[in-house]
């Protein structure tokens, strides 16, 4: 009996340390090499277009932003391995800023690009009439927006009766002048959704009487601000007699 346990133990013993070995053995796991991308996903510059661009669109389409070109456009089911292939090779790593995709089913409405500034390099310059091209060739609407520091949401959503039911939205007999202008001395931006601030006087509560800011695009967007009063320089205060 007692050799019996003695032979269990010492099969029991051998086991583990055979499972000790075989761990050893294996390679050490490591965790995968990636990380969170640094920043946003969009720039700045995209940011406050989308903002301005969803308050335009309201509820008559849904707005995506950087979407695979290869994911809106593919090459011709007529096209030979080779040649297919050097299509997809174009477009891969491309992106379009932002899709405008209708409410109901999610079809394709139209692409809307933003325009890199005033000066932009050669190599966006490429890039924007090469998609220019691709669109023009699979049959989707583009739509070019220079890019600047604040939009106005009526002219962004003149763009967009044509590719859109808005019934509320007269179709625009020609497209409305989006080119970068001069900010005006007394126009104030929202800080959230970059569209025009009005001044406006509060009529009742404790601060009856006196202005504050609100963005123009209210009640979609709720910012408002107190004004606050300018500091006047010594020069300009009158002379006291003595």
């Amino acid at each position: 009996m007692v050799w019996i346990i003695v032979a269990v133990m010492g099969v029991a013993i051998g086991l583990f340390f055979l499972a000790r070995r075989s761990e050893k053995g294996k390679p050490a796991q490591t965790a995968l090499p990636y990380q969170k991308t640094e920043g946003g996903l969009f720039s700045h510059a995209e940011r406050s277009f989308l903002s301005v661009l969803q308050q335009a669109v309201g509820k008559h389409a849904v707005v995506f932003g950087k979407v695979r070109v290869a994911d809106v456009v593919q090459p011709k089911a007529s096209l030979g391995r080779h040649a297919r292939q050097t299509a997809l090779n174009k477009i891969a790593g491309a992106h379009f800023d932002f899709l405008l995709c209708d409410i109901e089913d999610l079809s394709v409405a139209c692409v809307i690009e933003l325009s890199d500034g005033s000066q932009p390099s050669k190599q966006r310059q490429q890039h924007d009439a090469f998609l220019k091209e691709v669109c023009a060739a699979a049959g989707v609407p583009l739509i070019q927006v220079p890019a600047q520091s604040a939009y106005i949401i009526s002219a962004v959503k003149r763009l967009l009766p044509r590719y859109l039911t808005i019934k509320d939205t007269p179709a625009p007999e020609s497209s409305p002048d989006l080119s970068p202008q001069k900010p005006e001395l007394n126009k104030k931006l929202c800080p959230n959704c970059s569209a025009v601030m009005v001044k406006r006087m509060a009529r009742t509560g404790k601060h009856a009487g006196k202005p504050f800011w609100v963005c123009s695009a209210y009640p979609t967007c709720n910012t408002m601000e107190a004004v606050t009063a300018r500091k006047r320089s010594p020069g300009r205060q009158g002379n006291i007699a003595s």
